[in-house]
Formats: C-alpha cells, sequence, structure tokens
C-alpha cells in the first residue's frame, strides 16, 4: 500500500467505527493535506476529525501545531468539537517482525487505535 491508499484505509476504518459509535459521518476528505478528514455530528454536538494512519512500527502523528492552532480556529467559528485518531497498521498474516510492516491490498490488517483523543496542541 502506498502512503495514499494507507490514509484511505485509516479513514474508512473511522467511517465504519464512528458510524456504529452513533456518529453521522457528513464528510470525508481523502486529501492527505487537508484538516479535518472527516466531519460528523453526534447529539446536535458537531465535530472536526483529524486522522493520520502509518504503517507497523508507528501510528499516526498529531499534525503540527500551527495546523493544530488552524484547526481549532477553523472549529470555533463552527462551534465544533476537534478530536484526533491516531492508527497503525499491521500485516495480521505476518510471520516475522520485519513482515509486520508490509501492507498489501487484500491481506488482513491489525489496527492499533486506542479511541479519539482531544486535539491539543503540545
Amino acid at each position: 500500500m502506498d502512503l495514499a491508499e494507507l490514509h484511505l484505509f485509516g479513514l474508512r476504518f473511522m467511517y465504519r467505527e464512528l458510524s456504529a459509535n452513533g456518529f453521522e459521518v457528513l464528510s470525508v476528505e481523502p486529501d492527505l493535506e487537508t484538516f479535518p478528514q472527516i466531519v460528523a455530528k453526534k447529539d446536535e454536538q458537531l465535530y472536526f476529525i483529524v486522522v493520520q494512519t502509518s504503517a507497523y512500527p508507528l501510528v499516526g502523528d498529531l499534525p503540527t501545531n500551527h495546523q493544530i492552532k488552524l484547526i481549532n480556529e477553523h472549529a470555533k467559528k463552527h462551534k465544533a468539537l476537534t478530536k484526533f485518531a491516531s492508527l497503525g497498521i499491521a500485516n495480521g498474516e505476518a510471520k516475522t517482525e520485519k513482515e509486520k510492516s508490509i501492507l498489501k491490498k487484500g491481506s488482513e490488517f491489525l489496527i492499533n487505535y486506542s479511541g479519539l483523543k482531544e486535539l491539543i496542541r503540545v
């Protein structure tokens, strides 16, 4: 999988995760450079969700402090809460440590995801 395919995989996972947890997904932006990637609503509250996906052994990193500031300013104008989803994807069929980072379309995957976090500057 290339970087764009990995990103789309993460977005699809998050779409299903959000839908299963009572969110109405209003839009999904597949462009790697556009933030937020997902706009959703739950209980009349609007959410701007940033999704970052990486291949094993990494997990998705927070955007830069400058990007976080811009996202939060944009969210404030729309009375939205900002959240961050960090995903790490591993080859679920790997027999060795090295193979865990080799991701092939149509393979089994293991997903490291620990829930939505607040999008705050560090």
